[in-house]
């Protein structure tokens, strides 16, 4: 519950929402068009797969719509109940369903997680416009060409800047020469697909299941269309009133800080690895002085990294956001304290822009209008030095210069405000997680007052993809609306590092 001191915001911003939101445009006469599924059901489930349009401005009349493909994994029950679990993706950008031939792959996990929400309801899965099977195609294939190409050696900065802007201008090229605006994708109007989805679908009211990015649309849909939502479940909650940009420095920092003050916590860890801070702040010092190149993947395919301070430190937030690898980082960074980079070397995410699994255009006109533009840089800059030396993950960041080319909208002023709301909210965090941390939940949980937040103590990011009870909660949250007090108790239980 929200304390005394934000009780008065609380109330201000709960009366206020729909004048600070301003009257939602009504959503669309939708319909749901049946079609056939493009993955497999497996013997004994059911599914009921097709497609929806979306008109594609919500702030004038539609010149046209989008057809978003949506994909119902029915109930076992005999009588479902009537509101749904509507699934919302992060990303922005991604698919729930992949691609290619990861779709059967993601659908077998699709199943078995959606197993405990469809005891009792159907679950909804749909492409975001712009992504996946939806319309439009806003992918940049400039770009995965350039991040799938194989190189023995890294690149420069300077030459993958040069590559990666000239794709980028053809692709905004081509997405404006297609007849798209920036104004056509932001989170206010995916939360109004989301809820044309719903209505075609005939649920009057939905619970929210969302992750990453898709809880900030979650969050956008719970200010413009709280009363058709029953429960929401935010897992790796990303609130409007934060900028991921200007807090990524201290988002690097605060997650470092977890590690080493559960290693100092631990009597194994601290025998073994009794001044691990500074092991790691030595090694990004070194890197700094000298990088080196370290060869990774498969020995016939001959590929390398340069491995700098920035890069070691993104490495590591790799493994951290990953969940699994947790026990294993203090080891990871003693090892490379020796000069041993292979396994660390796996880690560094790669430095390209492409990304097959993303609709590049879809990303860069969500990131640009509602995180890059809107920082502020000498907040990114003090906080760069702030927060040294973990601001070096930001050193080579691509958003400004992608954002300059790209036509993104610019961004309403009250969507950077908190979303007040009474509906029951599920919050879920890994306390690991260097991308949204609890912080932010806890940030978010101010001003949904009917919220409840589990921090799981031994996780990255997307608990509810690595800890059983995070799923198993978050069904019976949208079954029961509240949770017990002692749910998840092994969510408290820090993680147990493994020695040298």
């Amino acid at each position: 519950m929200p304390s005394r001191v934000f009780r008065p915001l609380l109330t201000a911003l709960l009366v206020a929402a729909p004048l600070i939101a301003g009257t939602p445009p009504a959503l669309a006469d939708a319909r749901f068009v049946p079609g056939p599924c493009w993955f497999s059901v497996p013997e004994g489930e059911a599914a009921l797969c097709g497609t929806v349009a979306v008109p594609d401005r919500r702030d004038r009349p539609a010149a046209r719509t989008f057809r978003l493909p949506v994909a119902v994994l029915l109930s076992t029950a005999r009588q479902p109940a009537p509101d749904p679990v509507l699934f919302l993706e992060g990303g922005p950008g991604a698919s729930p369903f992949g691609s290619g031939e990861a779709i059967e792959e993601r659908m077998e996990v699709w199943w078995d997680l959606s197993a405990p929400f469809r005891r009792t309801r159907n679950v909804v899965l749909f492409d975001p416009r712009g992504v996946g099977r939806a319309e439009p195609d806003t992918d940049c294939p400039e770009l995965d060409v350039l991040g799938a190409s194989p190189r023995s050696r890294p690149v420069s900065r300077e030459r993958r800047a040069a590559l990666e802007n000239a794709a980028v201008t053809v692709c905004a090229e081509r997405f404006k020469a297609n007849g798209l605006e920036g104004a056509m994708f932001s989170s206010p109007i995916a939360a109004d697909d989301a809820m044309d989805i719903a209505s075609a679908l005939g649920a009057q009211r939905v619970n929210l299941f969302a992750v990453s990015y898709g809880t900030r649309v979650a969050l956008e849909a719970l200010r413009r269309h709280g009363p058709r939502v029953r429960t929401a479940v935010l897992d790796s909650v990303y609130p409007p009133d934060v900028n991921a940009l200007e807090e990524t420095p201290w988002l690097a920092q605060r997650a470092f800080r977890r590690l080493f003050d559960d290693c100092a916590a631990n009597r194994s860890c601290r025998a073994a690895y009794p001044n691990l801070e500074r092991l790691l702040l030595d090694l990004v010092n070194r890197l700094d002085r000298a990088p080196v190149e370290v060869s990774i993947g498969d020995p016939d395919i001959p590929q390398s990294v340069r491995l700098d301070g920035g890069a070691a430190l993104s490495a590591l937030l790799e493994a951290m956001a990953s969940g699994d690898a947790v026990p294993r980082l203090p080891a990871l960074i003693e090892r490379a304290s020796r000069g041993r980079y292979d396994r660390l070397a796996s880690w560094v995410p790669t430095s390209w822009l492409g990304d097959p699994d993303t609709a590049d255009g879809l990303a860069f006109s969500i990131e640009c209008r509602e995180t890059v533009n809107p920082a502020d840089p000498d907040k990114v800059a003090t906080n760069a030095r702030r927060f040294a030396p973990y601001g070096k993950v930001i050193t080579d960041d691509p958003g400004r210069r992608v954002c300059a080319a790209w036509p993104a909208a610019p961004q309403e002023i009250y969507e950077r405000l908190p979303v007040a709301s009474p509906v029951p909210t599920l919050l879920l965090s890994g306390a690991y997680d260097p991308v949204t941390p609890p912080e932010w939940a806890d940030r978010a949980a101010v001003t949904l007052p009917r919220s409840r937040h589990i921090v799981f103590r031994n996780a990255g990011h997307l608990v509810t993809s690595a800890e059983d009870c995070a799923i198993a909660a978050a069904a019976l949250f949208i079954e029961a609306e509240t949770l017990a007090p002692n749910s998840c108790p092994g969510a408290s239980k820090p993680p147990r590092f493994e020695g040298p």
